[in-house]
């Protein structure tokens, strides 16, 4: 099956505006943050690095897109690392478990330590293990392997008994995900509600040719819908920003770290309510193609600095 089947009002497609507005329209339930007055603009972050400790790094639209590396990027966490920079990725991907992303970026010629990648996934790992739910109904791909929650789970499929056996629901991919599964779940929302966990805040991810619609965007059309207190781990919500300080020195001056990533509503606003720097990527991301001082200017979250590629 492709990469999320989207379906009219149960489940959009998305082009860089419309994700834009509808980024804006949840504004009042993302982080809050203070910004710098305007942007510098820089050819790379070597030109930038001697004002940061620790570089932290957005995957998609930073690193690659889809499934191809973009030109220059690993040899830019060369550099930072040569000049004795600290790097890390925080990623929004949740589809599969660590070792996965792991396997990932080192296929796509990265040479992250395990250490030195995290994700939105481990950050509702976390969370679930802390609650007092037995049963839960999952998003995600059939090898989405979510035994490592250590939880009973099920894959939500077409069958309606899924939704109903769930005291509460994951939400980890879209991958697979369409108009009758879609129904389903609203149908469960209608009928009873209950506790959902988003691991994935993305509204859209940038791939080769398009974007695709993300587990974000489920979550906070549920939450308006039927008034449901949905719970997101990812950017630009606070704890996976919480395990990368975990790793750091307790003395780490937040604004010498760098929050890298093409997405002002969860890189850039996520990075600053933390109190980092933060850059945008502009070439490769949401705003490949575009002039990006507009969406500045309208939703006022202002990077620290802009680069068109790493």
């Amino acid at each position: 099956m492709p990469l999320s089947e989207h379906y009219g009002e149960y489940f959009e497609g998305f082009n860089a505006e419309s994700a834009f507005t509808f980024y804006e329209s949840i504004n009042s339930s993302l982080p809050k943050a203070t910004f710098p007055d305007h942007s510098v603009r820089a050819g790379g972050l070597v030109e930038i690095a001697n004002q940061i400790d620790v570089f932290v790094f957005d995957a998609y639209g930073v690193l690659n897109v889809g499934s191809t590396p973009i030109a220059g990027a690993n040899e830019a966490v060369r550099a930072l690392r040569q000049q004795g920079k600290k790097v890390f990725v925080l990623t929004n991907a949740a589809t599969f478990p660590f070792e996965r992303s792991i396997e990932k970026f080192k296929n796509l010629g990265y040479d992250f330590l395990p250490d030195e990648i995290v994700s939105s996934r481990m950050a509702a790992q976390n969370w679930v293990a802390q609650q007092n739910i037995k049963r839960w109904g999952v998003m995600g791909k059939s090898d989405s392997a979510p035994d490592d929650f250590g939880v009973e789970t099920r894959l939500l499929d077409n069958d309606p008994e899924v939704y109903q056996w769930a005291e509460a629901f994951l939400l980890l991919s879209t991958w697979d995900w369409n108009e009758q599964k879609q129904r389903l779940l609203n149908r469960a929302y209608e009928e009873r509600p209950r506790p959902m966990v988003v691991a994935n805040p993305d509204v859209i991810a940038p791939i080769e040719t398009k974007f695709s619609t993300e587990p974000g965007f489920i979550g906070h059309r549920i939450s308006r819908r039927f008034g449901v207190d949905v719970t997101f781990h990812g950017k630009p919500f606070p704890s996976v920003f919480d395990l990368i300080m975990q790793k750091l020195d307790p003395r780490q001056d937040r604004s010498r770290i760098a929050m890298v990533g093409d997405t002002l509503h969860t890189d850039i606003l996520g990075g600053a309510s933390q109190g980092w720097t933060t850059v945008l990527v502009s070439d490769h991301g949401l705003f490949r193609g575009q002039d990006v001082e507009k969406p500045i200017n309208t939703s006022q979250i202002v990077p620290s600095f802009i680069v068109p590629s790493i």
